[in-house]
């Protein structure tokens, strides 16, 4: 993708920034003139995600409120190579600055090198160099990858644009998944069912089994998790009295007839059936399904299972507020 300059206005301040979409197809034409009013400096494609970036000023207040963008990933540490001491040092920076923080460790590479080891080891490490990592404000984001047979890492910074709500507006909701494989799967779903408040249900046809990776899923896990109940069931038929909807990129049903759903349904008892995140729905369980819905009109890359819950959530609260 080649440069698209903005403008060549004065006093032009050099951060690098990335932009996370809420479409995954968007021209970068409209995102250009949607930013345009809010930024100087030019438009590059990223070359190890394809993520559009920014080199110049930004104005950060008015640009994340733009319907356009998910989250604004703001550069605090350019390409270095990877040295543990050296990348610790940088974190720690990075970490007294934002105050209370979470850390993300994401590969862009194939590497030998355990992100959930390092994770914990560089938290440990946080915690011991007195960095609160409860309830945080900031996400810091170490992306890992390879270059000439080299490792380097980078940093981001970011703050979710969602909407802090209240847990007993989603009372009524419930999570189930059919038949999850790993224990970040689980985690993911864990995280979001504890901060809104949110039963969660699996099916799952070995029970032992199930529970060996959600106690591994818990030690990975921030929060207070040990009382955090998980209901096993062998299928969707022995759920009883909620109304279930399920999620599916093959689904009939779009947003606008979940807007309607919810808004008719919003004070009942809503179940809320998701797939594993490598599989999806099986089609036993899509045919037992009153109601299913398709998220987003992306079929080639639809939303993993635990970004659907996110975007459903933020839908549902949106219109319950109306």
């Amino acid at each position: 993708m080649g440069k698209i300059l903005i403008s060549n206005r004065k006093n032009k301040i050099n951060m690098k920034y990335q932009f996370l979409l809420k479409r995954f197809n968007l021209d970068i034409n409209v995102l250009k003139n949607k930013l345009n009013p809010f930024s100087r400096g030019e438009f590059t494609s990223d070359n190890l995600t394809n993520r559009i970036q920014l080199s110049g000023w930004l104005n950060k207040e008015k640009v994340k409120n733009l319907d356009e963008i998910d989250i604004i990933l703001e550069e605090e540490k350019q390409n270095t190579p990877l040295k543990f001491e050296n990348l610790r040092n940088d974190l720690l920076k990075i970490a007294l600055k934002h105050k209370k923080v979470c850390l993300r460790i994401k590969q862009l590479s194939s590497i030998k090198i355990s992100s959930s080891v390092l994770k914990k080891k560089l938290e440990n490490f946080l915690i011991n160099s007195f960095i609160d990592l409860q309830e945080p404000k900031t996400t810091i984001l170490i992306e890992l990858f390879k270059e000439n047979g080299k490792v380097f890492y980078r940093i981001f910074s970011y703050q979710s644009n969602n909407i802090i709500v209240e847990k007993k507006q989603f009372s009524n909701l419930s999570v189930l998944i059919e038949n999850p494989q790993g224990k970040e799967e689980i985690a993911n779903f864990l995280r979001l069912c504890l901060i809104f408040n949110l039963g969660l249900l699996v099916i799952h046809e070995d029970k032992e089994k199930f529970h060996t990776l959600l106690n591994n899923a818990k030690k990975e896990t921030k929060g207070k998790l040990s009382n955090f109940n998980v209901q096993v069931y062998k299928s969707l038929s022995d759920v009883k009295g909620y109304i279930k909807i399920g999620f599916s990129k093959h689904a009939k049903l779009h947003e606008r007839d979940l807007f309607q759903f919810i808004d008719k349904n919003k004070n009942k008892k809503i179940l809320l059936v998701f797939g594993n995140e490598h599989f999806g729905l099986t089609q036993q369980t899509r045919d037992k399904l009153p109601f299913l819905f398709c998220l987003t009109e992306e079929k080639i890359k639809p939303l993993k299972a635990d970004q659907a819950l996110a975007y459903f959530l933020g839908i549902y609260n949106s219109i319950i507020n109306l």
